[in-house]
């Protein structure tokens, strides 16, 4: 069992435009944070949403690596994530709902996250 399970949920695919343009990049805020936590003696793991299809996959990382935590934490370094695109933001309530749905406690962080505290 993984103590926290990190994710991002911003996922090229639901950006026309910019899957058109297949320009992709590391979600390094999360990769940080998931870092740090290592460091500090956590088992943890790394959801990219980047590439993927769906929040299904999501629901997939949550099934393997049965985590404590989820925690969604946008990437702050890159623009597109601070533009709060409404199908993002669906996005993420349904990775939140699938995190609660497994019993995980549920950790936001992100230029967005307190609009439907």
């Amino acid at each position: 069992m993984t103590d926290i399970l990190f994710g991002q949920s911003y996922y090229l695919r639901f950006d026309p435009k910019l899957w058109a343009a297949m320009q992709p990049y590391p979600p390094l805020g999360t990769m940080y944070a998931a870092s740090f936590m290592r460091q500090q003696g956590y088992d943890v793991a790394l959801f990219d949403a980047m590439l993927a299809a769906s929040p299904d996959e999501w629901e997939a990382a949550l099934q393997q690596h049965q985590p404590k935590y989820a925690i969604i934490y946008e990437d702050n370094f890159n623009y597109l994530s601070k533009m709060c695109l409404l199908n993002m933001r669906e996005a993420a309530f349904a990775m939140i709902q699938m995190a609660r749905a497994h019993h995980c406690t549920v950790i936001v962080c992100g230029s967005d996250a307190t609009d439907h505290a």
